[in-house]
C-alpha cells in the first residue's frame, strides 16, 4: 500500500511540473485521453484546463493531421515507443490553426494509470509561414527566369552552379539538372578563368550590378563570346550567398566589331570626309583624334583640339550634364548617349551642337560625332516662344487685354479649391457697365470698344495685389477674383473700382449721371466655402449685381449670407 501511494505521489509531482513548465507539454493515457497539460500549451491554444483534461488528444488536431495520425503515426508510436519532430497542425479554441513539431516518448511502466505518454510540442507556425512564403517567392522567381530568353544562373561565390534556367542549359547543349552542381569555371577557357574570378570577387566585395564579357566553351567545343550582368545576392547579415548572372551571346557582335577594327582605315577615310566632326576620347576624356570638319563647326584646326578635354570648351551651364554623360559611358552605366549643348567657337560665339557618343567595348575611351544644330535650335526656340505667346493669347481678351472668360473660369475653380482646402476667404466681384447699350447706340461701336478698354484698365489698376485676377466676362461685364479676402475687403475694392471708373469722366449723356459708371455685385465664401461650389459664388455675385442695378446703378451691393 505504501509503495502504491509513493508512486501516486511521484505521478502527481510529475503532473504538477508538467503543468507549470514554460514549454508546451501534454500527457495522454493508453486510451489517448489527455491527463495533464502545461500552462504554455493552454495559453497558446486558448483553452482552460477543464476544457482539455479527459478529452482525446487527436480532437485538437486538424482533420488532415488527425487522419494521418490514425492511419499510421499513432500505430508507429505505440510500436516503437517514441516519435521525433512529427509535423502536425493543431486547432486553437478560436478556430485558427498552428503548425507544430511533436516529439513524444511512451512510458508503459506499471502504475495506477497504466500506459502514459509525454509529448513535447514546439510551435513552428512562423517558420512554416516563412517557408511557404519562400516557396511561393522561389516559384515566382523560377517562373520569371524560365520565361527569359537570356541565360540566367545562380552560383556560389566559388562558382558552383546552384540554378540555371532552360535557356542557360540549352546554350551548353544540356538539361538544367545536368548543369546544377557543376562549376561555371569549367566552361571558361583556361586562360580567362583568372580574369573572370577577379571580376566575380569584385562583385562580391563591392555589391551592386556589374557587367563583364568573357568567352565560354560550349558542349560541342565551340568558343563563344558572352556578355554578363552580375550581382551579388546577400543574406540578412550582408553575407554574399550567391552571384546571379544574366548573360547573352555576343559572338556575332564581337565579330562585327573585329571587322570594324580591321576596317579602321576605311572608317578614318569616311570620318575625314564627313560633314560631322568625328572624334575619339581616351579614358581620361582627352581628345586623341578629331576629323577636319572641326574647322567648319568650331573654327579650329584638328591639331588645336587634339590633346584637350572637350568639356573645357562647353558653356558653363551645360558642362555638368555633358561631363555626367561622358563619365556614365566610361563607367559602363550606358552604352550610348546623345547630348545637345553649347560649345565655344573660335570667333567667341556659342554654337549649339548635338553629339552622338558611344563607349568603346574595351572601356578605353569614347567615340562620337558632333554636328552644328544652331539653326535647328533657333527654330525650336522660336516655336517655344510662339507656343508661349499662343498660350497667353488663348487666355487673353483681345479687346481689353484682361483675362478672358475661359481663363477666369479655370482660375476660379483653382482658387475655390485652394480656399476650401486652406479655410481662406475668397471674394468675387461681378461688374456691369451701366446703360452700355445706350452708349453704343449714341456714340457708336468703336467708341464703345474704347470705353470698354478704359474701364478694363481702370479695374485692373484698382486691384493692387499680385494674386488678384480681373477678366472680361462677356460684353460689358467684368469680373474680379480676390483670393484671401472677406466681405469687408471685397466691399473696399468694389467701391474703389466704382469710384475709379466714374473718375475717368467718360461722357455718357444717356446714363442720367452724365459719365460712364459701373454697378457691382460682391460675394464671398467667408472662409467657409460654398455648398454650390464656384457656380454658387458666381450666382450670388450676379444676384447682388442685379440688386445694385435695381437700386439705380452706380452702386455696390454685397450678397446676403445664407
Amino acid at each position: 500500500m505504501d509503495a502504491i501511494d509513493h508512486a501516486a505521489i511521484l505521478r502527481a509531482q510529475l503532473r504538477h511540473r508538467s503543468n507549470i513548465t514554460p514549454a508546451m507539454l501534454h500527457s495522454i493515457d493508453g486510451q489517448g485521453l489527455i491527463v495533464s497539460v502545461s500552462d504554455a500549451w493552454l495559453s497558446r491554444l486558448g483553452y482552460a484546463r477543464d476544457e482539455v483534461i479527459g478529452r482525446p488528444s487527436i480532437g485538437f488536431l486538424t482533420p488532415e493531421s488527425r487522419e494521418r495520425a490514425e492511419r499510421g503515426d499513432l500505430r508507429a508510436f505505440f510500436t516503437t515507443g517514441r516519435t521525433d519532430n512529427l509535423e502536425i497542425q493543431m486547432v486553437c479554441k478560436d478556430g485558427s490553426t498552428i503548425d507544430v513539431l511533436l516529439s513524444a516518448v511512451l512510458d508503459d511502466s506499471p502504475g495506477e494509470q497504466g500506459t502514459i505518454s509525454l509529448s513535447v510540442i514546439t510551435d513552428v507556425t512562423a517558420l512554416k509561414q516563412a517557408e511557404r512564403r519562400l516557396a511561393e517567392s522561389e516559384a515566382r522567381y523560377r517562373g520569371l527566369v524560365e520565361d527569359q530568353s537570356e541565360l540566367v544562373c545562380l552560383a556560389t561565390p566559388e562558382g558552383e552552379l546552384r540554378f540555371v534556367n532552360h535557356a542557360y542549359a540549352r546554350h551548353y547543349g544540356l538539361m538544367p539538372e545536368q548543369m546544377v552542381g557543376r562549376n561555371l569555371y569549367d566552361d571558361i577557357p583556361e586562360d580567362e578563368r583568372a580574369t573572370v574570378a577577379a571580376h566575380l570577387a569584385h562583385v562580391c566585395r563591392a555589391g551592386g550590378i556589374f557587367e563583364s564579357q568573357n568567352q565560354v566553351v560550349l558542349g560541342d567545343g565551340r568558343v563563344r563570346w558572352m556578355a554578363w550582368t552580375n550581382r551579388a545576392i546577400t543574406d540578412a547579415q550582408g553575407r554574399v550567398t550567391a552571384i546571379q548572372s544574366v548573360g547573352r551571346d555576343i559572338e556575332d557582335q564581337m565579330r562585327a566589331e573585329e571587322k570594324l577594327k580591321e576596317s579602321e582605315a576605311r572608317y578614318r577615310l569616311l570620318a575625314e570626309n564627313s560633314s560631322d566632326m568625328v572624334f575619339q576620347l581616351d579614358a581620361q576624356l582627352v581628345r586623341r583624334y578629331v576629323s577636319p570638319a572641326c574647322r567648319e563647326i568650331l573654327g579650329y584646326a584638328p591639331e588645336e583640339l587634339v590633346g584637350r578635354k572637350p568639356v573645357a570648351m562647353v558653356h558653363p551651364d551645360d558642362a555638368p550634364h555633358v561631363h555626367a554623360a561622358l563619365v556614365s559611358l566610361l563607367a559602363g552605366q550606358s552604352a550610348r548617349q546623345t547630348v545637345v549643348n553649347r560649345v565655344g567657337h573660335r570667333d567667341g560665339r556659342w554654337v549649339w551642337v548635338e553629339a552622338e557618343l558611344r563607349a568603346l567595348l574595351d572601356a578605353s575611351g569614347i567615340i562620337g560625332s558632333l554636328r552644328d544644330v544652331s539653326a535647328r535650335k533657333a527654330v525650336e526656340d522660336r516655336l517655344a516662344e510662339a507656343s508661349r505667346r499662343l498660350a497667353v493669347l488663348a487666355a487673353q481678351d483681345a479687346l481689353t487685354g484682361l483675362r478672358n472668360r475661359r481663363a477666369f473660369d479655370e482660375a476660379l475653380d483653382n482658387e475655390f479649391r485652394r480656399a476650401s482646402r486652406e479655410r481662406l476667404g475668397l471674394a468675387l466681384l461681378m461688374i456691369d457697365v451701366d446703360w452700355f447699350k445706350a452708349y453704343n447706340d449714341q456714340y457708336g461701336h468703336p467708341a464703345g470698344d474704347a470705353c470698354l478698354r478704359q474701364v478694363g484698365q481702370a479695374i485692373a489698376g484698382a486691384i493692387g495685389r499680385a494674386g488678384d485676377i480681373s477678366a472680361r466676362y462677356g460684353g460689358e461685364e467684368f469680373v474680379v477674383l480676390l483670393p484671401d479676402t472677406d466681405d469687408l475687403g471685397a466691399m473696399v475694392i468694389a467701391e474703389r473700382i466704382r469710384d475709379t471708373v466714374r473718375g475717368l469722366g467718360i461722357a455718357h449723356l444717356g446714363s442720367g449721371i452724365g459719365v460712364v459708371t459701373v454697378s457691382i455685385g460682391a460675394a464671398s465664401t467667408g472662409g467657409q466655402g460654398e455648398n454650390e461650389g464656384p457656380a454658387g459664388l458666381l450666382k450670388a455675385a450676379d444676384k447682388a449685381l442685379y440688386q445694385a442695378k435695381a437700386l439705380g446703378r452706380n452702386a455696390v451691393v454685397r450678397a446676403e449670407r445664407k
